[in-house]
């Protein structure tokens, strides 16, 4: 190429012009190699390279086909998830505590704790409120036993409106004393018992008692009486004691539920299996809670909270049934007003209400 246009070149500048044109025609070409839809979807797809990538060369960082999802906090799929699961909404109120409601229901719960409250009175979980493989939670046995009941309406009607109250003890088995005053367990929950009869009759009910006088009932016997009664409701009365003198206030339990540890139990006992009473435990948990939190209310004495235990006269029950400790015989103090008829009276006022209530709910639940 002697000339371009006209214009006279040396050798070199000839070399020079025929290199640049080389270089030009072949930049324009297609490269091979697989296109951005070789993998992947047909828009902004995963992109395959055959050769590595110069780091001369900027990288674009294409979208994913699918939209990047936030990874939720852990305890969503712990305390809240379960919540939900029930209709209701989990919180954080603060570092240790949180908050499950439902309507008015609502449920506190203590990180690292069994203690927890419902509706301001305090309950026990089967097991401490913790974090589960590293999420907040509760147990298996606390959401079948304590926040589906606590957070979902209770199914169920009673058999019958034939309420079984048991006085705790009689006979050869006093129970607790305080030598002092004079008190016999047995008497209390004797005395206690008939005057419940006498509110609950008032309200149209059939009262049964397992004991009429101061007579030795075999545990076992008692809940054969309830059965034998066609019982729709059963409550035993009780008084407590403690080898801490200072011990003072009220306490009800309901069944422990199949494999749970009772509330005053480290383990599970060789009894923890599935009892005729536990057929029964969503109802035992609102009655149980129902009477717990009504004599809270209306004594306004020390709550030591609503319990499970796998007490003999509850086990073998064909009903729903509690167990009340309404007081502390071995506290100086609360004794003086334990002996009171006055007070007894109270106690006696109070659970009449709340079995009232309960057998009326399940009565209207029956007839609607």
């Amino acid at each position: 190429m002697a000339r371009i246009l006209g214009t006279p070149f040396s050798k070199r500048t000839r070399l020079l012009v025929v290199a640049s044109w080389f270089v030009f025609l072949t930049s324009c070409q297609t490269p091979s190699g697989p296109s951005v839809d070789s993998e992947g979807s047909g828009e902004l797809g995963t992109v395959v390279k055959s050769e590595p990538v110069s780091e001369s060369v900027p990288v674009v960082k294409l979208k994913p086909t699918e939209p990047l999802v936030k990874p939720k906090p852990p305890w969503l799929a712990g305390i809240a998830r379960q919540a939900k699961s029930v209709g209701a909404v989990a919180k954080r109120i603060d570092d240790d505590h949180w908050q499950v409601t439902r309507g008015e229901r609502v449920l506190t719960l203590t990180d690292g704790s069994r203690k927890a409250e419902l509706d301001g009175a305090v309950l026990f979980l089967n097991e401490a409120f913790s974090r589960r493989t590293g999420i907040l939670a509760l147990s298996d046995s606390d959401f079948e036993s304590t926040l589906a009941p606590a957070m979902m309406p209770v199914a169920g009607t009673l058999r019958s409106n034939v309420i079984v109250i048991d006085p705790g003890h009689g006979g050869s088995e006093k129970g607790t004393t305080n030598d002092s005053l004079g008190l016999l367990e047995k008497d209390l929950n004797l005395d206690v018992s008939m005057r419940l009869q006498s509110l609950l009759e008032d309200q149209g009910y059939k009262v049964v008692l397992t004991r009429y006088d101061d007579r030795l009932v075999p545990l076992e016997e008692r809940s054969k009486i309830a059965n034998h009664s066609n019982a729709g409701l059963f409550v035993s009365v009780h008084f407590n004691a403690a080898l801490n003198p200072d011990a003072m206030g009220l306490e009800s339990y309901i069944l422990t539920s199949p494999g749970a540890v009772s509330t005053n139990d480290r383990k599970a006992g060789d009894d923890a299996q599935s009892w005729p009473g536990n057929a029964f435990d969503s109802l035992n948990f609102e009655l149980g809670f129902r009477i717990h939190k009504q004599l809270i209310d209306d004594l306004q004495r020390v709550d030591r909270g609503f319990k499970r235990a796998r007490f003999k006269v509850l086990k073998g029950l064909e009903c729903p049934g509690v167990l009340v400790e309404c007081g502390f015989v071995s506290n100086d103090k609360e004794a003086l007003l334990l002996n009171t008829p006055v007070y007894r009276q109270k106690l006696a006022d109070s659970l009449a209400r709340s079995l009232g209530d309960f057998a009326k709910s399940r009565e209207g639940e029956k007839r609607s």
